[in-house]
């Protein structure tokens, strides 16, 4: 069975298939585009950091802290951990609420099977404001995280168990319904 064509298709015949394939280009490209930056936006929130196990070598992020002591200590003693809290602490208040909120989701994440630990660097550690001017770090007390998979986290401010656990979810690439779509429903 063959398909037999005009011999001469009219303008408006040619206008109307033109129409056509410019809407479906163009409802394409707005798909393309709105999957493009809902992934972007979803992993800009997460700092580029490397793993437990090297933290120094990432050259792109935190190889601003290269020659930090807390550094080489963290990448010997934790290189085992799956996830991992660095405290800059700040004024006294603020550091023991952040302790709490830190020590609450560690307890949580270490239920769910997770070796975590945390670091705390000393308020009179010169290293501590050394490091907060390489990450511009404003606003102490401060949580970094860091993940084995190669990802990391800055929660400055108000630090809750919250911003915390979300963190720990997108820097495992875990799915959080409801969360930017990227559940399989």
């Amino acid at each position: 069975m063959s398909i037999k064509l005009p011999a001469r298709a009219n303008k408006s015949q040619w206008l109307k298939i033109g129409f056509c394939i410019l809407g479906v280009l163009m409802i394409a490209g707005a798909v393309t585009y709105e999957v493009l930056t809902r992934q972007a936006s979803t992993v800009s929130t997460v700092s580029a950091m490397s793993t437990t196990a090297d933290i120094a070598k990432d050259r792109r992020s935190l190889g601003r802290l290269d020659g930090l002591n807390w550094v080489n200590e963290v990448n010997a003693k934790f290189a085992d951990k799956d996830f991992l809290f660095v405290m800059l602490p700040g004024n006294d208040d603020l550091t023991q609420k952040m302790e709490q909120t830190v020590s609450s989701s560690t307890e949580k994440m270490a239920q769910d099977g997770v070796s975590v630990s945390v670091y705390s660097l000393d308020t009179t550690d010169p290293e501590l404001t050394l490091t907060a001017k390489r990450l511009s770090i404003t606003d102490l007390p401060t949580v970094l995280l860091f993940s084995s998979k190669g990802r990391g986290a800055i929660i400055s401010g108000d630090i809750t168990e919250k911003k915390i656990l979300e963190a720990y979810f997108t820097l495992q690439q875990i799915c959080i319904p409801s969360n930017s779509g990227c559940c399989p429903k």
